[in-house]
């Protein structure tokens, strides 16, 4: 927590929609009591979340007083300002179960599946309002894509959150761009074009996420022309994540290459890279998904060669790192002590 704020949400996210507000190293909070729990023990609200308080001097339904947020020893405290008998509030986060998760899919009314959870991580992640009209949308339209339904969630939040239009057939070509499907590489310019429109739409719209294909290309040295005599190596994707400060928060890489998927996914606070997760599908079917110690090691000392820190690195499950990464997001509940 170098930053010294952290993002936070009502685990029942209002059941309307995700709620967030960052608390920041020395800014103010108001802090109200909502009722008495007996024995000292109180329940409060602390920028909108209700958290379970103690305290020594008596308090009463409806007072609130102001405090200050600070950052102790990893963990966020709000330290009231001149309010005698109450010292600090430490918050304590706790991600929330599947079954927890499910019954707030429930609530929203969502079924409570791996696609709706999905959907919900994918709207925690660009910080869209929690609609439960608009995800229930997108999961009956994601479903049309068999075999394909989370990416095609995770393409049509980010459609949402951009206010862009796509019909069946152009998504269902974004998609295959995507997977990096080769097999059609003799296909025309213009049914190339077709199947670029949509992320042309993507990137020239500002919002949160930016999709940059590529191929890895071979040129032959014949002199002839370049475009008959190019071997395609591999393919995949980079995804860029901006924040609403237009600041980089993800840069997710996914690449196909000498029978290998390579997944890669890196976390930024600031300018600096915070995580990064990786997955290769070797590694995984040599190691039985339990890749060792030793090659996020290797992985590091690749990336300090060539100057870069890359922070905490992680193996991460295939299923998690896919796509936009939307995986990678968990939902937590507060409590709290004075």
């Amino acid at each position: 927590m170098s930053t010294h704020s952290v993002s936070i949400q009502s685990a029942r996210l209002s059941q309307i929609g995700v709620n967030r507000q960052v608390l920041k190293e020395g800014s103010s909070v108001l802090v109200r009591v909502i009722g008495e729990r007996g024995g000292g023990k109180y329940e409060g609200s602390v920028a909108g979340v209700r958290v379970q308080l103690s305290a020594s001097k008596p308090l009463h339904a409806g007072d609130s007083f102001v405090a200050t947020v600070a950052v102790k020893n990893g963990t966020v405290v709000v330290i009231p300002k001149e309010t005698p008998g109450i010292s600090q509030i430490s918050f304590n986060f706790t991600e929330v179960s599947q079954n927890q998760l499910y019954s707030l899919l429930e609530s929203l009314g969502l079924p409570a599946d791996n696609l709706s959870s999905s959907i919900l991580q994918s709207f925690k992640q660009m910080g869209l309002k929690m609609d439960s009209g608009l995800a229930n949308k997108i999961r009956n339209l994601a479903l049309r894509f068999s075999g394909k339904e989370k990416t095609a969630a995770e393409i049509l939040s980010l459609l949402s959150q951009k206010g862009i239009e796509a019909d069946e057939q152009e998504i269902k070509d974004l998609l295959m761009l995507l997977s990096g499907n080769t097999e059609d590489r003799n296909e025309t310019q213009s049914n190339q074009n077709t199947k670029e429109k949509l992320i042309n739409k993507i990137n020239s719209t500002e919002g949160s996420w930016y999709l940059l294909p590529f191929d890895l290309i071979q040129i032959g040295d014949s002199g002839e022309d370049e475009i008959e005599n190019r071997l395609v190596l591999g393919n995949g994707c980079i995804r860029l994540l901006f924040n609403s400060f237009c600041a980089l928060q993800l840069l997710n890489v996914d690449c196909n290459y000498n029978n290998q998927k390579y997944l890669f996914s890196l976390s930024y606070e600031g300018k600096k890279i915070k995580n990064t997760y990786f997955n290769v599908s070797s590694l995984a079917s040599t190691y039985n998904s339990k890749v060792p110690e030793n090659e996020s090691l290797k992985l590091k000392k690749l990336f300090i060669s060539y100057g870069v820190n890359a922070g905490n690195i992680s193996w991460i499950e295939k299923n998690i790192l896919e796509g936009n990464a939307s995986g990678l997001e968990t939902f937590v509940k507060f409590g709290g002590e004075v």
